[in-house]
């Protein structure tokens, strides 16, 4: 068989392939199964009901239910109906036979069958980290979000994560911003935008990057669907980041996953009694690599995956401080960083007396440069 043949063969067995990952409520587990008794989807689109109806008296009380619904599928469903369908949803879809399919997800155990998409796929000649936190992350967790979205876009690092409230979309909107290519992965259809109020950041992910999803269109967001598709972030990923975890959260699932999949993983560390940093902080005590600043975190990455910097320089590149700043302002904006400090705290680092300190936090929150996360407890806030 020559390649024009072979590639022919690719794009006739694709329709099939996105025929069957098409059928709603169907898995990666049954598809597994109806694979290993047809063969391939063309097979199965071919097969007369009665083979399938065979196959069902063979099968448990619960593989009955997706079977049946997958009968109905094929009877009202044909190849070129599901291509329109995608069409006017705007999807694409590739299937793990494609030269196309993300060749870092081809070795998991567990790889999806097909991906749907809206947009793009990562780049598999360029760096890609996820960055995944909790939904309702601190104020710090938001601001550490920000600067490792900015700073990962810039280095020329994709950022992938799940469009998730909190960590996951605050880093994801800021790679956006600052330029750089983000790809959400979500637990419902690429097609269907999840949170809501996430819609902004969905179409801006659209125009430079991309939504991925295993799941058929119009697939809601079910709640066991989100572990899922943890295992695809991380997948997709070189290192996965973790910002912010309870000790019971999907963020560590990732983690895991990640650990599995022979990734680097790094945490942003917390204090010690905040619920919000248990989870990072016991994954530095498990080993994981710690975040001390975006600059050590990006010659770590560069030296694990044989990268080189493509602009190296310091935290103090994403700290721009305004020209017009006056001294004492200067030194209580020295004093702030993402952990929030009472006014006691920063008028002792900055060596001033409390007024002139609240004095010079009045300013910089006009500036827009520090904000009050509490009563009288500040964080810094990056010039934009």
């Amino acid at each position: 068989m020559d390649i024009r043949t072979e590639e022919r063969d690719i794009k006739s067995m694709e329709r099939y392939w996105m025929w069957l990952c098409s059928c709603p409520g169907l898995y990666r587990q049954e598809i597994a199964g109806l694979i290993s008794y047809f063969h391939d989807p063309k097979a199965l689109y071919e097969a007369k009901t009665r083979e399938l109806i065979r196959w069902k008296r063979l099968a448990d009380d619960e593989t009955v239910k997706w079977v049946n619904s997958l009968i109905d599928y094929k009877d009202l469903v044909t190849v070129a109906e599901a291509e329109e369908k995608l069409k006017n949803r705007r999807l694409h879809f590739v299937s793990r036979q494609s030269p196309a399919f993300p060749k870092k997800l081809i070795n998991l155990p567990d790889c999806p069958y097909g991906l749907f998409y809206r947009g793009k796929l990562p780049d598999p000649d360029r760096p890609s980290a996820a960055v995944v936190g909790a939904r309702q992350c601190s104020s710090y967790g938001k601001q550490m979000s920000v600067v490792l979205g900015q700073a990962l876009a810039e280095e020329g690092y994709q950022v992938i994560s799940g469009m998730a409230s909190g960590v996951d979309s605050t880093a994801q909107s800021a790679c956006v911003s600052s330029g750089g290519s983000s790809y959400a992965v979500l637990g419902c259809g690429a097609d269907v935008c999840y949170p809501p109020e996430n819609a902004s950041l969905y179409e801006h992910l659209e125009a430079s990057g991309g939504i991925i999803s295993e799941y058929s269109p119009m697939t809601p967001p079910l709640r066991h669907h989100f572990p899922m598709r943890n295992r695809i972030i991380s997948g997709m990923s070189d290192a996965v980041i973790v910002v912010e975890a309870r000790a019971r959260s999907g963020s560590l699932i990732t983690a895991d996953l990640a650990l599995d999949q022979g990734k680097e993983v790094y945490a942003v560390p917390g204090r010690y009694n905040d619920l919000l940093s248990y989870g990072c902080n016991r994954l530095i005590e498990q080993g994981a690599g710690i975040v001390l600043s975006t600059d050590s975190l990006l010659e770590n990455l560069a030296l694990t995956l044989d990268l080189k910097r493509v602009s190296p320089g310091t935290d103090e590149t994403v700290r721009q401080v305004p020209a017009d700043m006056e001294e004492n302002e200067m030194k209580v904006y020295t004093a702030l960083n993402f952990d929030a400090k009472s006014i006691d705290e920063i008028a002792s680092e900055a060596g001033l007396t409390l007024l002139q300190s609240m004095r010079a936090l009045l300013n910089l929150q006009l500036k827009n440069l520090a904000v009050e996360v509490s009563k009288n407890r500040y964080i810094v806030k990056m010039a934009s």
